[in-house]
C-alpha cells in the first residue's frame, strides 16, 4: 500500500448557528477552532511537503478563511482570529465543495487531493443538485471526508462513500480530536495515480556578514505579502532558480514556482511510504535476552517487550509507541547500520 506524500486539503469549518451549542465546551465554535490549530500543526509535521486552505460556510455561501498555503503559522492565526466570528444561518455544503474543486481539480495528479468537512448543522441549504456535483468531485478524484458534530445524515454518507472518504459522528471532545488526528496521516494512493518527477529546490539558509561592505538588506516574498511580519532583513533561504527570498520552508516560489524545501522535511515525509513494521510481542517471562530497554535503557517491567524483527534488540512499550508514532525507524538498527560518514 502506497501512501501519498505530498498532499492537498481544504478544511471546511460549518459557521451556521448551530456552532453556538454547548454540548461541547465551551462552545462547538470555540472547540473545534482549538482542536484544528493542534491539527494543523501536526498535520506540517507529519506531511512537511503538503499545503492547507480553510473554508468556512455560514449564511448558505462559503468563502476561504486561507488560500491553500505549506505556511502553519498563516492557518493558525486565521483559526485564532475565528473565534470571534458571529455563527449564522445555515451552511452551504455544495457551495463549500465546489468553491474546493475549483482549485483542488488544478492540482497535479501525483498529489491527493481531499476535502475534510466538519459539519455541525443537520442540514445544508444548495442552489442546486448535491448528488451531480459528488459526480464531478469523484470524476476529478477528490476525496471528501466529513466529521459530524450533531448526527448521521444521508447526504453526507453518500459523499464520503462516493468519493472514497470516511465519515463519522463524534461521541466527546476526546472522540472528536482522536477522528481529527486519523486525517494526519495521509491516505493510500489509488491504482490510478500518476507518477512523475518533481522539481524542488533545496536553498541553504544563508546570512550576510554585517562587516560585507556589499551586503544589502532585502524583503521577503511572505514579508512583502504581510505588512506585520519584520522588515528588512540580511539573512534568509534563496531560490536556485530565480534568486527570490523566503524567511521559512517549505514553500513554493511565487516568482518561479519551484517547491522550495529542506532535506529533513522530505525525510520526514519519506516515512510514509516504508512504514516501519510493528515489532513482535513477547511476554516478559519469555524473553531470554536482557531485561533492559535498547531505546531508554531502562529497565523492562512490563508484562510484554517487543522485539524487533531485523535487529532482535528488544523495547519497553512507551519505546514501541513512540518509535512508531514519532521517529519512524528503528534505533537498533540505525545503531548496527550507520550511515555512511561523507570525507
Amino acid at each position: 500500500m502506497v501512501e501519498m506524500q505530498m498532499r492537498h486539503l481544504y478544511v471546511v469549518v460549518d459557521g451556521s448557528r448551530t456552532m453556538e451549542d454547548q454540548d461541547l465546551k465551551p462552545n462547538r465554535l470555540t472547540c473545534t477552532l482549538k482542536l484544528l490549530e493542534y491539527f494543523v500543526e501536526e498535520y506540517f509535521d507529519q506531511n512537511p511537503i503538503s499545503q492547507i486552505g480553510l473554508i468556512v460556510t455560514k449564511n448558505k455561501r462559503a468563502e476561504k478563511m486561507t488560500e491553500l498555503s505549506g505556511n502553519s503559522k498563516k492557518h493558525v492565526t486565521a483559526l485564532k482570529k475565528a473565534v470571534d466570528m458571529n455563527c449564522s444561518g445555515e451552511p452551504s455544503l455544495y457551495n463549500s465543495l465546489n468553491l474546493a474543486m475549483q482549485t483542488l481539480k488544478h492540482m497535479p495528479g501525483h498529489t491527493s487531493r481531499e476535502v475534510l468537512v466538519v459539519l455541525s448543522s443537520l442540514t445544508t441549504c444548495d442552489p442546486a443538485n448535491i448528488y451531480d456535483l459528488i459526480k464531478c468531485l469523484k470524476a476529478v478524484k477528490i476525496r471528501v471526508s466529513v466529521i459530524g458534530l450533531s448526527a448521521e445524515v444521508r447526504v453526507c454518507t453518500v459523499l464520503a462513500r462516493e468519493t472514497g472518504g470516511t465519515y463519522h459522528v463524534i461521541l466527546d471532545e476526546s472522540h472528536y480530536k482522536e477522528l481529527l488526528m486519523h486525517h494526519v496521516s495521509p491516505p493510500p494512493a489509488s491504482s490510478t495515480s500518476e507518477c512523475s518527477l518533481i522539481r524542488m529546490g533545496f536553498p541553504q539558509h544563508t546570512i550576510a556578514s554585517l562587516s560585507d561592505q556589499d551586503a544589502k538588506p532585502s524583503f521577503s516574498m511572505a514579508q512583502l505579502e504581510n505588512n506585520s511580519d519584520p522588515g528588512l532583513t540580511l539573512g534568509g533561504y534563496f531560490c536556485p532558480q530565480c534568486r527570490a527570498k523566503y524567511c521559512e520552508l517549505p514553500v513554493e516560489c511565487k516568482i518561479c514556482g519551484l517547491t522550495l524545501v529542506s532535506a529533513p522535511h522530505l525525510a520526514r515525509s519519506y516515512h510514509h511510504l516504508f512504514p516501519l513494521d510493528a515489532f513482535q510481542e513477547v511476554p516478559l517471562e519469555e524473553y531470554k535476552g536482557e531485561r533492559y530497554c535498547q531505546g531508554c535503557q531502562g529497565e523492562m517491567k512490563d508484562q510484554n517487550v517487543y522485539i524487533c524483527k531485523v535487529c532482535q534488540n528488544a523495547f519497553c512499550v512507551e519505546c514501541d509507541l513512540f518509535v512508531h508514532d514519532s521517529l519512524h525507524c528503528c534505533p537498533g538498527c540505525i545503531h548496527e547500520h550507520p550511515a555512511p560518514v561523507s570525507v
